[in-house]
């Protein structure tokens, strides 16, 4: 059925069905990875994304990293169209710390893990308080765990995590981020 189209009767296929399904909101994630295109790749996701928002007379809403300006603002009407939102880094509260908790707890461990206050400080260090980076942490401390048969995040793991892989050298050094209070 969809072999032997032309680009041109895919597009309005598609808008037909995004119109059919009453589209309220189009959520793009990740949108700093548009600049990874070239110059004219970014024209065209942005043209089309205008175009969808306008055809569709839908909400837009972007996410990325800081860097995500910079792709947005490469069109401005569009631009213009959207408001700057930035979430804030975590501190060393009680939503951080409720934070943490139910992250472990979603990570279905056997055991619980009753962390130290030290040890949320260790985790708030160690991430910057960069929200992705908490999440990232908290799972790599629950697969170890239950690698190593512990089946909870200790005190000790978080004291001793270190990334294992690139994805996780982040810009805040890790000698300084985990330094004794």
């Amino acid at each position: 059925m969809w072999g032997r189209r032309t680009v041109s009767e895919l597009e309005v296929r598609a808008l037909n069905h995004l119109r059919d399904m009453d589209l309220k909101m189009l959520m793009i994630d990740e949108v700093h990875n548009l600049l990874a295109g070239s110059y004219r790749e970014q024209r065209r996701f942005l043209n089309m994304l205008r175009f969808l928002a306008n055809e569709l007379s839908v909400s837009l809403v972007v996410f990325g990293v800081n860097e995500a300006l910079d792709a947005v603002r490469g069109d401005d009407q569009l631009a213009r169209r959207l408001d700057e939102h930035f979430l804030p880094l975590w501190e060393d509260d009680v939503e951080f710390s409720r934070l943490i908790q139910t992250l472990i707890a979603a990570m279905a461990l056997e055991k619980p893990s009753g962390l130290t206050v030290a040890s949320l400080r260790t985790i708030l260090k160690v991430t910057g308080g960069v929200t992705s980076r908490v999440f990232i942490m908290i799972k790599s401390l629950a697969i170890d765990a239950i690698h190593s048969g512990e089946e909870r995040i200790t005190d000790e793991a978080v004291a001793t995590w270190r990334p294992t892989w690139n994805k996780h050298a982040w810009t805040v050094p890790l000698e300084t981020a985990v330094e004794a209070e």
